[in-house]
């Protein structure tokens, strides 16, 4: 109808990307997500993002494109991952909800099957199974625990990956006693409930001996007492001459007393008489074996009285006094001093010796390093040892000129110098990691505290990083050692024909330093018409007839530095003047060239 028609159409817009991203995707816990991107061309500039945040290469984000394909893969995807992922080309978008899901952290179930076998003697055989459902959380461990019968405590024995059996000896329990034991799975989320092994075991632990017996002498009518201590705790018994002592309650007018405390033992024989000299005393527990002599003498023994471990080992520094002193039984009982076994030397340097009542001293004023060992007060009878350890001050760097700019130029005096805070203390040099050696070209100097390495004529194999060791502490040093090109004729234009003379000269910042030349990246002899030529900080090449293959790149190596020279010939010989060349280098090179070009100057004339 007219003027109430109405046509409708559809619009179809067709986008950059050609295959899209899934609405969304799930990945579990530790996994990779991988998305995937296909564009109808190729992009130059496509972007990803999560939440908004736009995405860049890293260790856990891979992007790749290659033409119209682009990937992005997440690698171990944590719940931190989960989001909107987007990408983007030009105006084209598309986007996917990635869910992370997280695996199930529960411990594993108890093992089953548990047994335990006795048969064989002082130790217990125990087996298990794993759990029914391991494949739902399997355990990782299995931990086996003991307890004294009688006692609340379990106790860790073993911890094994192993599910089937382990044996239990009697050497690795503390004491004899009645044994029960547990097992309990366990992983990474956890351990199982506890499983215990039916019945009970009874374990002897195997002592041994940490402090054997020694013979005891002692005077007429005193006590002597035997002791032993072992390793594990366990029964033990004592014999005297072959006879077995028998433990019993302490009584008065009792002639012995045994005592028992964990894993020490102690056996005190009461007011010895001196037909008891000669006695056999022996202990015997659970295989260990060990005897002793009593010896009673009729005469009065001179006794130390014992001093604390904390006394008896002394630490000081250097220049500080030292006083060792112990209390004999006797007032007038003669002792004798000694160092590491030998007689202390009275003979004025400072140690002095001392008896005042039962007191008896050793004093050194002032201690040095050389004071160092074991001292020993003997009074024939009995003895008492006293342990000194001197330490030096600290050794200190007093000064350096480390801190100072190091760069020298070719044929400079290098001094590199440090000052300690103790005379006489060796030092060494380094370079670059390796022990430097004194030559002419190196020297060394130590004088009292002040040490200097000194190179007389640097050279560029000179520089790097100098280390002076003094053992607890070091000094860097850097070097760098150059020589630079004041002038040259590098600049100039060096186009020549064939058979003209070339010449290129530079001058360096100090006279006397070699130089070598190359040609296209080769070194260059003195042969083959090349002329090399030096005279002070002066160095040049000369080419008395020119051809076409001596054109290319000629460079002045110095070391430090260098000079470049681009070389031209052609065609035959031309006739350009002498009288530019000169006039043009004698600002450069007066005295140098004058005699160079000097038949060419009295030619012209």
């Amino acid at each position: 109808m007219e003027g109430k028609g109405r046509s409708v159409g559809e619009l179809s817009v067709q986008g950059l990307i050609v295959k899209r991203l899934p609405r969304k995707l799930d990945v579990m816990e530790g996994e990779n997500a991988a998305f995937y991107v296909e564009t109808r061309e190729p992009v130059e500039v496509s972007s990803w993002d999560r939440n908004g945040q736009e995405l860049v290469e890293a260790p856990h984000t891979l992007i790749r494109s290659f033409g119209k394909t682009h990937l992005l893969v997440l690698v171990h995807v944590s719940r931190h991952d989960a989001g909107v992922i987007t990408f983007m080309a030009g105006e084209s978008q598309t986007s996917a909800q990635l869910r992370v899901k997280c695996a199930k952290r529960i411990p594993p179930s108890a093992p089953v099957a548990v047994r335990m076998c006795t048969a064989r003697s002082n130790a217990a055989l125990l087996t298990w199974c794993p759990p029914p459902d391991v494949h739902r959380s399997p355990p990782s461990s299995y931990i086996l625990e003991r307890q004294t019968v009688g006692e609340a405590e379990w106790v860790p024995c073993l911890t094994t990956d192993v599910a089937s059996m382990v044996e239990v000896p009697g050497d690795s329990v503390p004491q004899e006693a009645d044994y029960r034991f547990r097992v309990c799975s366990a992983n990474q989320y956890g351990c199982s409930e506890h499983v215990e092994f039916p019945g009970s075991v009874h374990l002897v632990s195997r002592a041994r001996v940490q402090r054997g017996l020694q013979d005891v002498t002692v005077h007429v009518g005193e006590d002597a007492t035997f002791s032993v201590q072992l390793s594990a705790i366990t029964c033990g018994c004592w014999f005297l001459n072959g006879k077995r002592l028998e433990e019993e309650e302490e009584e008065e007018g009792q002639q012995y007393q045994i005592t028992h405390n964990g894993v020490d033992h102690a056996l005190k024989i009461r007011g010895v008489q001196l037909t008891a000299s000669g006695s056999e005393v022996r202990f015997e527990a659970n295989g260990v074996k060990e005897g002793a002599v009593l010896h009673v003498t009729g005469e009065y023994l001179v006794h130390i009285t014992p001093v604390p471990e904390a006394r008896r080992s002394r630490a000081l520094l250097a220049g500080m006094p030292l006083l060792l002193e112990c209390e004999v039984s006797i007032p007038d009982a003669p002792v004798c001093w000694f160092k590491e076994g030998n007689p202390v030397a009275l003979d004025g340097g400072g140690l002095v010796v001392q008896s005042e009542g039962y007191m008896r001293k050793l004093l050194i004023s002032s201690v040095c390093s050389s004071d160092s060992g074991m001292y020993t007060c003997d009074a024939g009878d009995d003895s008492i040892s006293f342990m000194v350890t001197v330490d030096e001050p600290p050794l200190q760097v007093v000064h350096s000129n480390a801190e100072e700019a190091h760069a020298y130029q070719v044929s400079e005096r290098v001094m590199l110098s440090c000052e300690l805070s103790h005379p006489g203390v060796p030092v060494h040099w380094y370079k670059d990691g390796e022990a430097v050696e004194e030559s002419e070209a190196l020297l060394l100097e130590s004088e009292g505290p002040h040490h200097r390495l000194v190179i007389p004529s640097a050279q560029a194999q000179d520089a790097g990083e100098f280390v002076c060791d003094i053992g607890r502490d070091s000094i860097f040093f850097n070097v760098t050692v150059t020589v630079s090109v004041l002038r040259s004729n590098a600049e100039e234009a060096h186009a020549y024909r064939v058979s003209e003379r070339v010449v290129l000269a530079c001058e360096l910042s100090r006279p006397g330093v070699p130089v070598r030349w190359y040609k296209n990246g080769e070194e260059i002899s003195e042969s083959n018409g090349f002329l090399l030529e030096s005279e002070g900080a002066h160095h040049r090449l000369v080419i008395a007839s020119a051809q076409t293959h001596h054109a290319g790149e000629f460079v002045c190596d110095a070391g430090g530095d260098s000079a470049f020279f681009n070389i031209t010939v052609t065609g035959k010989r031309g006739t350009s003047s002498p009288f530019c060349i000169y006039c043009c280098l004698e600002p450069l090179y007066p005295t140098f060239l004058r005699a160079e070009f000097l038949p060419y100057l009295e030619s012209a004339h």
